[in-house]
């Protein structure tokens, strides 16, 4: 049974195959790479942080440490964590 993290980096993926057109970008970057050194622009990190916000209903603190926004498991820990 896939734990929380794992469904959450998996409702990540979904969204950016949403975003970016399908598979092309979300197969090529493991859940530990830096999204915007595999490519990914600001604009494009920016509609996927509000797009977790509507998947995941939260809302972005304006203090989120920068590593948070780094990669898939970055994000899927922090809503792990904001979910208690």
């Amino acid at each position: 049974m896939p734990d929380a993290a794992s469904e959450v980096r998996q409702s990540i993926r979904e969204l950016l195959r949403e975003q970016q057109g399908g598979d092309r970008f979300v197969s090529t970057v493991s859940d530990t790479e830096s999204l915007r050194q595999a490519g990914m622009s600001s604009n494009a990190l920016v509609a996927l942080l509000v797009a977790m916000e509507d998947a995941f209903d939260f809302e972005w603190d304006d203090d989120v440490p920068p590593e948070v926004l780094r990669s898939i498991e970055s994000l899927a820990d922090h809503v792990v964590a904001l979910r208690g």
